[in-house]
């Protein structure tokens, strides 16, 4: 069975597109289905439930702010990737509608372990929890959307013990580590 909905309607609710639309479902069975609804949410966002697979469930969750001199802004989106009712995905905008933070649970496992910091709609800023023990341990820094720094802790101390600088290329072109465990840079390479 096809999906109701269009490729160029998937795109703009799954983005975030600031227009509602209803569209018909082509058979009753999909109808019963298929879900895409709007209803009023916490601090008086609008929230738009999508089930972009049409099965039953919904998949991404779309928060709006009404605005009476503009189109609604998106200021959340929350999205289940591997569809099993959990959210993956959260992402955060800016009254002027740019993205400011997006947080990942990469294994599906509830947590958050991965965090994009953006300025400007441009990644500045990754931390990751590379172990899964619900701490971050590696930071990776962006100039111009390249990556030019990395910083891990290693040792799982909470603190950074191990550096890489990064080329406009995204080779690394020189390392440190502190091998004293105080977080401060002792040896470079």
């Amino acid at each position: 069975m096809r999906p109701y909905l269009s490729v160029p309607f998937l795109f703009l609710v799954a983005c975030g597109g600031a227009k509602s639309q209803q569209v018909e479902p082509e058979t009753p069975m999909e109808e019963e289905r298929a879900i895409y609804r709007e209803t009023p949410a916490e601090e008086g966002l609008v929230l738009v439930e999508v089930d972009l697979n049409a099965d039953g469930v919904v998949d991404v969750f779309n928060y709006f702010r009404e605005r009476s001199q503009a189109e609604r802004l998106l200021v959340r989106k929350e999205l289940d990737l591997n569809h099993d009712s959990r959210i993956d995905i959260w992402s955060f905008f800016a009254e002027n509608g740019e993205l400011t933070r997006e947080e990942m649970d990469g294994d599906f496992d509830g947590k958050i372990d991965w965090v994009d910091h953006y300025q400007a709609d441009t990644r500045a800023m990754t931390e990751v929890d590379t172990d899964y023990d619900g701490q971050f341990d590696m930071f990776k820094y962006y100039e111009n959307g390249l990556i030019s720094r990395k910083e891990r802790d290693t040792s799982g101390n909470g603190k950074v013990d191990f550096w890489e600088l990064f080329d406009e290329k995204g080779n690394v072109v020189k390392t440190g580590r502190d091998t004293t465990g105080d977080g401060v840079m002792d040896t470079r390479d």
